[in-house]
């Protein structure tokens, strides 16, 4: 029996790859919304690439990147909190790997930033995990790879119609408050 269900999983697991693999051949073009995007002084160059491609794509972009240099903390906890309290299509933040900046923005509601790496994962976080906003690091993608992960990551639209991703996708939401509940009550001792 045991070897039946993963059998039954494994057919599930590679339908449901076939579907990612099949929407990615039908990349939609990306239409112009709004951004918003932050760096510390280790992301600018992937942050004016990334600003340069949302600018010609006709998004409204906002540039929450200072005159005076930030920390990574502080440029994760901005992004962040402008996203939770804003409505943007999508956003944009770096640092020198992206995992600081990933891990503060993450702390926001409605909040769902991917830390990525190739373009591959910058595509599938939307595809599968409908992630609003991307994280990149200037010490490990060069601008141009920056370029390519935003191209795909705003051309990609949630796999809505895939039962198993949208059931997920509500699955972490419904988590999402009662991890902030969790937080309230642990914060309060």
């Amino acid at each position: 029996m045991k070897k039946l269900k993963t059998v039954i999983f494994a057919l599930f697991l590679s339908i449901t790859l076939i579907a990612i693999q099949a929407q990615s051949a039908f990349a939609m073009t990306p239409r112009p919304g709004t951004a918003v995007l932050a760096s510390d002084p280790s992301g600018l160059a992937l942050k004016n690439a990334v600003k340069e491609l949302l600018l010609q794509q006709g998004f409204k972009v906002k540039d929450l990147t200072g005159e005076e240099r930030q920390n990574y903390f502080d440029v994760g906890f901005n992004l962040g909190k402008e996203m939770s309290e804003n409505d943007y299509d999508f956003g944009f933040v770096f640092c020198g790997t992206g995992m600081g900046v990933n891990l503060v923005a993450n702390k926001f509601s409605g909040v769902f930033c991917a830390l990525c790496e190739s373009v591959e994962t910058a595509r599938l976080s939307r595809v599968v995990n409908n992630a609003n906003v991307l994280a990149m690091g200037g010490k490990i993608v060069n601008p141009e790879k920056a370029k390519e992960m935003a191209l795909a990551f705003i051309s990609t639209d949630f796999a809505k119609d895939n039962d198993f991703l949208n059931k997920s996708y509500n699955r972490v939401v419904e988590l999402s408050k009662e991890i902030a509940e969790i937080n309230a009550k642990s914060s309060k001792k």
